[in-house]
């Protein structure tokens, strides 16, 4: 075998693991996270119940994206509450409030929204 032809193989070796990778990383897969959640609530006025402490979200993308994400990396996402007076107050969440890889997006949201009875706070 002469030096040349030993050189074609090793080079069209790492074409093919190289195209290997490239392949695998762009397949596309589900993950599931717990991501954290806070809240912003108004100046003396507290929940009667507390609210959820985290999220969870199913993302889909490419493998290569999501492979090493994990839960704290997707948040945490923040309700803002802070505009609300005493009473019941609704809140929702949007799969933008999420920090995700390009190429990946929101499957489902649990809990996407709810709401909350606000309590003066007592001394």
């Amino acid at each position: 075998m002469r030096q040349s032809d030993l050189g074609l193989k090793a080079l069209s070796l790492a074409m093919a693991m190289g195209l290997l990778f490239v392949v695998h990383g762009e397949r596309r897969v589900s993950y599931s996270f717990t991501v954290p959640l806070e809240a912003r609530l108004p100046a003396g006025l507290e929940p009667s119940s507390p609210l959820p402490p985290s999220l969870h979200v199913s993302v889909s993308g490419p493998w290569a994206r999501l492979r090493s994400l994990e839960g704290p990396d997707l948040g945490p996402v923040t309700i803002d509450l802070s505009r609300t007076g005493p009473g019941v107050a609704s809140w929702f969440v949007r799969p933008e409030s999420l920090h995700l890889p390009s190429g990946a997006r929101v499957e489902s949201l649990y809990p996407s929204q709810g709401t909350v009875d606000l309590q003066r706070d007592r001394p």
